[in-house]
């Protein structure tokens, strides 16, 4: 099935992004509800205020904004990686050990574990996103929190690009992972676990036959 090709699936750019975007948001829904939760309760107190719906559709904008520019990076980066392999200029098992390896080490790294601290703690966005106009305070809020949360999920998108964008059961199994690392205590833990586990996972892949 297309869906479980890797990479951009041979589909064109308007029809990945159309894919791309609510396949994202979908899969950091669950993430993304305690600092929206926490926001939605800084800004008004009456259930039914236009006020609080726009604001809260602009939280949500600013965050879909940075992963609809991550699928546009996506895009890019994948595309020369197929066409090159298409080409014969690389095997596909060497495009994958090298994703595996760049991914795992990212997911090990002193940096990664700095975006997902900041990730798990909704006060990174509050108290960052204080000046300004209010509407767009509330863009730059769900913007910021896009930022961390693609910093520290790339590795892991990366993986599913491999496994196929339209994996449902790899969608499932990283939405699951990617919300129990942002809101659980084992969190970081789960994180080096998965990055020991695309080392091993690009070993196997460079040995098998």
């Amino acid at each position: 099935m297309m869906g479980d090709a890797p990479g951009t699936m041979g589909m064109p750019f308007v029809p990945f992004m159309a894919m791309w975007v609510p396949m994202m948001a979908a899969m950091m829904l669950p993430a993304i509800t305690p600092v929206a939760t926490l926001w939605a309760g800084s800004i008004s107190r009456k259930p039914r205020s236009v006020e609080r719906v726009v604001r809260l559709m602009l939280f949500a904008a600013g965050y879909v904004a940075v992963w609809a520019g991550a699928g546009v990076l996506a895009y890019a980066m994948m595309r020369p990686v197929e066409i090159g392999a298409e080409a014969g200029l690389y095997s596909p098992r060497a495009a994958a050990v090298t994703v595996l390896i760049v991914a795992g080490l990212y997911q090990l790294s002193p940096l990664r574990e700095d975006c997902l601290s900041k990730c798990r703690s909704p006060m990174s966005v509050l108290t960052v996103v204080t000046a300004g106009p209010v509407l767009l305070r509330d863009l730059r809020a769900g913007a910021l929190h896009g930022a961390w949360c693609l910093a520290c999920c790339w590795s892991l998108m990366a993986i599913l690009a491999l496994l196929g964008l339209m994996n449902v059961t790899a969608m499932v199994v990283l939405a699951v992972f990617v919300f129990a690392e942002k809101t659980s205590r084992f969190g970081v833990a789960a994180g080096r676990l998965a990055g020991l586990l695309m080392l091993m996972a690009a070993a196997l892949t460079a040995v098998s036959a």
